[in-house]
């Protein structure tokens, strides 16, 4: 079941921000898109409420209440923080790593185009990738370039037929992107987990991006806006679950720390 977050207690913009949350996780599941359990992962786990916590790029902590619910194959995820700002992406989950693509959204809209996330392996780059529209369905696809992440990357077969290809170049511990397709170009970002690269693309700009690993109750990540280059640390912690005890596994500290040195210590 979806559940919008609705803070009666924030002043000012809270009851515009609440509709609008509403608004934006009434994208989800829409008619046509397929049963729970169909997506990447074959799973629903990461649907729920969850309290969120990251730090911007200034350095300064923002807190959110964070609701993720089932779109297709991919899901919808919005986020409202402590002072009312509202939030909302659409993202994907591959082999244990969740991501979103998100802007601002007080319309209730995510700005951007697509999401998209690939399983590397050397120099090829499978998986989806998923829309912001509704009733348009999830492109399995694979890239072939070369190895390292970086530099030009063809689409060598795709459900859709498309013709395209991607340029990566690594900035930081970001990947920086142009998509190149017959439609147009489109700028974009990525963040890498493990062997997981999660990237959002819009027109005009590089919406902001989250990837998590993930463990029982709790997803550990990191976040980067735009073309910054910059990444920060960035959680989700189910809601019912004690904050202070849902600490991310081995596994997940090393998938992130191993591309993602920045954060050492963090």
């Amino acid at each position: 079941m979806i559940r919008a977050f609705i803070r009666k207690d924030l002043p000012g913009r809270a009851g515009f921000s609440a509709a609008a949350a509403a608004a934006l996780l009434a994208l989800a599941a829409p008619a046509g898109s397929q049963e729970p359990g169909t997506g990447p992962d074959g799973s629903d786990a990461f649907i729920g409420e969850y309290r969120h916590s990251t730090v911007t790029l200034a350095g300064k902590s923002r807190r959110s209440v964070a609701t993720i619910a089932r779109r297709g194959e991919g899901f919808v995820i919005a986020w409202q923080e402590d002072e009312g700002n509202l939030f909302g992406g659409i993202g994907l989950s591959l082999d244990g790593v969740f991501g979103a693509a998100y802007t601002e959204a007080l319309s209730g809209q995510f700005r951007g185009s697509f999401v998209v996330a690939y399983r590397i392996a050397g120099g090829r780059l499978e998986g989806v990738r998923m829309s912001h529209g509704d009733g348009q369905p999830s492109v399995r696809e694979t890239l072939q370039g070369p190895p390292g992440l970086g530099g030009r990357y063809d689409i060598v077969q795709g459900d859709d037929g498309a013709a395209g290809h991607l340029e990566i170049a690594r900035r930081g511990d970001t990947y920086q992107m142009s998509w190149h397709m017959a439609d147009g170009t489109y700028d974009g970002a990525g963040l890498r987990i493990g062997d997981v690269l999660i990237a959002g693309f819009a027109r005009g700009f590089a919406p902001a991006i989250v990837a998590y690993c993930a463990d029982a109750h709790v997803l550990t990540g990191l976040a980067t806006y735009g073309h910054s280059g910059i990444v920060t640390p960035d959680r989700l912690v189910q809601s019912g679950t004690d904050g202070n005890a849902a600490e991310p596994s081995q596994r997940c500290r090393d998938a992130i720390a191993r591309w993602n040195p920045s954060l050492a210590g963090q």
